[in-house]
């Protein structure tokens, strides 16, 4: 039931939901409803061979679905790694790195809300085991990871103006770059996506810009704002498409249009850059995992708790919402 589920494909509008193809032929397909008990996805990998990691934003645990559909917990989550808002497999190593935030914070008896060190971690993906748990210089917000091909690890930093990096082997994160245009009055830097050249792109989640980091052959990197045709609503999670464009969810708090974007951010000449919308209507669409033509969104519907006045509206479902790019 769950395989026939889960392969089901709605060619322009999912009828289970208002999500809408937009722009371009991209298929909506029918998504992966999560286990009752799993709530608020963030964090998704893939692995080559197709399970996938979803990682829970407000617990910590981390799910893990195989190509056939099937659904299983691969980590409970725990007072070291009490949220998922980000995953990144290092397959290579066996690996699954992840950033662990406490942005909502615990409420106290007495009303307070205190908020738990953010910190990064890696899990083994043969046994589920923590490997490592560093946290966040300076009190920085650790919000989402790149990887490179050695195994380092970046780390964009939400409230200061800096993207950390972990050197393989390496016990404690260092700046890669920090510059003045990564600042915000609210949350500053989030999504993260990395070429295989350096060349890397950020989102500033709140200001709704994108910046691009470039390595400089002398060292240090060289931050240049992307021109776009309109402020983004909240950019969050973003990675490479196979063509080089970049994929980008817009998190949409204020309106709750929650969307997937294309932006050719690389390409020499047009300015500024045109903003593709692929699809429209998630809620809170927050983080996506790319393979070929493939995009798996998680949907984090968690908009209710940053709205005043709709905390206690909480969803009875979460989902994995799936998109087929043209070929």
């Amino acid at each position: 039931m769950l395989k026939k589920f889960l392969y089901t494909t709605a060619i322009v509008v999912f009828t289970f939901s208002s999500i809408q193809s937009l722009a371009t032929p991209v298929r909506v397909l029918a998504p992966i409803e999560l286990p009752s008990n799993f709530q608020y996805p963030n964090g998704i990998a893939r692995a080559s061979n197709g399970t996938l990691y979803v990682g829970s934003v407000t617990s910590g645990q981390i799910l893990r679905i195989n190509p056939q559909g099937k659904i299983e917990s691969f980590f409970a989550g725990s007072d070291e790694v009490f949220a998922a808002n980000a995953l990144r497999l290092d397959e290579r190593r066996g690996i699954l790195w992840g950033a662990s935030s406490d942005f909502l914070g615990i409420r106290t008896p007495n009303g307070e809300t205190i908020r738990r060190p953010h910190r990064i971690f890696a899990i083994d993906t043969r046994t589920g085991k923590i490997l490592r748990v560093i946290l966040m210089p300076d009190s920085g917000f650790g919000n989402d990871i790149a990887l490179d091909e050695d195994g380092g690890v970046y780390v964009t930093d939400s409230s200061r103006p800096r993207i950390h990096y972990l050197a393989p082997g390496a016990t404690q994160l260092q700046i890669w770059a920090e510059d003045r245009r990564f600042s915000s009055k609210e949350i500053g830097l989030a999504g993260i996506a990395r070429k295989s050249d350096g060349t890397t792109i950020v989102g500033l989640f709140s200001a709704g810009e994108l910046l691009k980091v470039i390595p400089q052959p002398q060292g240090g990197v060289k931050v240049e704002p992307i021109p776009l045709a309109r402020k983004l609503e909240n950019p969050d999670g973003m990675q490479f498409a196979s063509d080089g464009r970049l994929l980008v969810t817009e998190g949409a708090i204020n309106s709750g249009k929650g969307s997937l974007l294309r932006i050719d951010v690389l390409s020499p000449g047009t300015q500024p850059k045109s903003i593709e919308t692929l699809t429209r209507g998630m809620e809170s669409p927050v983080n996506l995992t790319v393979s070929d033509r493939q995009i798996w969104v998680t949907e984090a519907r968690i908009r209710h708790r940053l709205v005043p006045g709709r905390e206690k509206q909480i969803p009875d479902r979460f989902f994995i919402r799936r998109f087929t790019l043209p070929s």
